[in-house]
């Protein structure tokens, strides 16, 4: 689980350091806006919503990994609980019959 955690943030911080590198803000001191800045900051969010998207693709097969790796480690456990279980009510039958034939 800790690798997992640890996987987790590995990918998260190259996620977000991609996404924030490819970035770039056109600033005008101009008050009115032309046409080509319009469309630079318009392709730009466009950018911005795709790199974000991907990121969130990219977490969300994560999680889904995360939750299958969890899910074999819980059926792991299920499966050694019951065998235990069913040492002990095997042993349970070998001590009842030590008492019967003791008696």
């Amino acid at each position: 689980m800790a690798n997992s955690k640890r996987l987790f943030g590995v990918v998260r911080r190259k996620l977000l350091r991609r996404s924030q590198s490819r970035i770039t803000i056109i600033r005008s001191s101009a008050p009115e806006t032309t046409r080509e800045e319009i469309a630079a900051v318009k392709i730009q969010a466009f950018f911005r919503g795709h790199l974000a998207r991907r990121a969130f693709k990219a977490l969300k097969s994560l999680v889904k990994l995360q939750a299958v790796a969890r899910g074999v480690l819980v059926r792991r456990q299920a499966r050694i609980a019951l065998h235990c279980m069913h040492a002990l009510a095997r042993l349970q039958v070998r001590v009842r019959a030590r008492q019967l034939l003791s008696h």
